[in-house]
């Protein structure tokens, strides 16, 4: 599985929707699914999957897909 398809299951996971519905214009607080307490499961999530632990300057950055993909980049983690 690659990359994006990994962010999308982990978002799928952690905030309780279809993974169809994990696209770019994804928010937080955009969706109901995507609150505050749901963005710590995101983030454990993310950190579950990549193996990895996210500093929480870049927890508070990660308020969208894209922004999320943006912080993973910092890690290394390419997205094609």
């Amino acid at each position: 599985m690659n990359n994006l398809k990994k962010l999308k299951q982990a978002f799928a996971e952690a905030l309780c929707i279809s993974v169809d519905e994990v696209n770019e214009d994804l928010s937080y607080q955009g969706i109901a699914e995507w609150d505050s307490v749901s963005h710590l499961f995101l983030v454990k999530e993310i950190e579950a999957t990549f193996g990895l632990t996210i500093a929480i300057d870049d927890i508070l950055e990660m308020t969208s897909f894209t922004n999320v993909k943006q912080v993973l980049g910092r890690f290394n983690i390419t997205f094609n």
